[in-house]
């Protein structure tokens, strides 16, 4: 963990290490959100927002079982759980 001052623009600069680590160069866009008390940013991923009009039925397979909506409920809070898990680790 290291240690950064803010600017009196509200600027920071990550050091040098972690840019590596994450490969972020001059120009990088980054999402910048809050979690409880904890300030995070991650790479804009560059994919604009889609409806769901727009990409439903991208994922049908024939055979495939449809799951209840309390079951994708779980599974994706299950999925988030592991996602932040994993990145308190790091």
């Amino acid at each position: 963990m290291e240690t950064v001052r803010v600017s009196s623009k509200g600027q920071v600069v990550i050091p040098k290490s972690i840019r590596q680590a994450q490969r972020i160069t001059a120009g990088t866009e980054l999402v910048v959100t809050t979690v409880g008390d904890e300030i995070r940013m991650k790479p804009a991923s560059g994919i604009e927002p889609s409806t769901v009009d727009e990409v439903a039925g991208c994922l049908y397979k024939k055979g495939r079982r449809k799951l209840s909506d309390s079951e994708t409920r779980r599974r994706i809070g299950a999925m988030l759980k592991a996602r932040n898990r994993a990145g308190r680790r790091g």
